[in-house]
């Protein structure tokens, strides 16, 4: 990923750079759960209960698609030993 430094440094970046990918995911997705109707499936929509699960939603959620970017970056950057 970045060949002028140290596997160490590189180790570092890169668990960086998840840690980043997987917050911004979980954010998107817990801004697109806004969008939904939850008083159409819980009863008290505004309760504890119901924005644990809106969280819990927004960390799977954020953490697949989190997963499909970096796998993405992961096999893009494995591209690049064909040539």
């Amino acid at each position: 990923m970045f060949p002028s430094l140290s596997l160490p440094v590189t180790a570092g970046l890169y668990g960086l750079l998840q840690l980043l990918v997987y917050l911004m995911t979980i954010a998107i997705a817990w801004y697109a759960l806004g969008s939904v109707k939850w008083d159409l499936f819980l009863r008290d929509h505004r309760g504890g209960p119901a924005r644990m699960l809106r969280l819990l939603l927004a960390i799977g959620l954020g953490f697949l698609i989190g997963q499909f970017f970096l796998q993405y970056l992961s096999a893009s950057l494995l591209l690049k030993n064909l040539g």
